[in-house]
């Protein structure tokens, strides 16, 4: 005999995403948090585009909690993703690890929106820097480390973040053809493209 407590098996997940909602609407706020604030945090995970992003500011302007600031940051890059506004993305980063000099993936997420989004070889370097400083073993990030070099101008250094790239993660450059060319033009001493 099922339990009668317990929904069908193919509702379960929607059980249980409602009464993880309930449950959280429910939970005390954290301290200063304004009901204001919690709506808009709200609105920022429902909306999309322009209504996301305006949510999505009014919840950190209003003053979200503290363990729910970082979600809506990433809610609101999203958006701004989506709106392919890049110079508003980049800002938004910029904040994120002034906010958290420690987090290296925050560091490579500006890495890359500069490098590749807003075309700043320079300042992308710092980032990615940053970024494989924080995380030495990530292969990301040095990947991403030897695409702004090359496109800074400096091949030798791009070539030896490539490799120590490949060298934490044989396949980082499976599927990044662009990648692959870089190395093996900076390897034969050759621009690319």
């Amino acid at each position: 005999m099922r339990n009668a407590t317990l929904p069908p098996r193919a509702t379960r997940p929607a059980a249980v995403a409602l009464a993880l909602a309930l449950g959280a609407a429910t939970a005390a706020a954290p301290s200063g948090e304004t009901p204001a604030a919690r709506e808009q945090a709200r609105l920022c995970e429902r909306l999309n585009l322009e209504e996301g992003v305006a949510a999505c500011r009014a919840a950190l302007a209003l003053g979200i909690g503290p363990d729910r600031r970082r979600p809506v940051r990433e809610l609101l890059a999203k958006h701004l993703v989506a709106l392919e506004r890049w110079d508003e993305l980049a800002e938004l980063l910029r904040e994120s690890v002034q906010l958290e000099p420690g987090n290296a993936d925050a560091w490579l997420r500006l890495g890359l929106t500069l490098l590749f989004a807003l075309d700043e070889p320079a300042e992308a370097i710092g980032a990615l820097e940053e970024a494989t400083r924080l995380a030495p073993t990530d292969a990301s990030a040095r990947l991403g480390l030897g695409l702004a070099l090359h496109a800074g101008g400096r091949p030798e250094e791009a070539v030896k973040a490539l490799e120590g790239a490949l060298r934490l993660d044989p396949a980082a450059l499976d599927g990044r053809p662009a990648a692959r060319a870089v190395l093996e033009a900076g390897r034969r001493g050759e621009a690319w493209p």
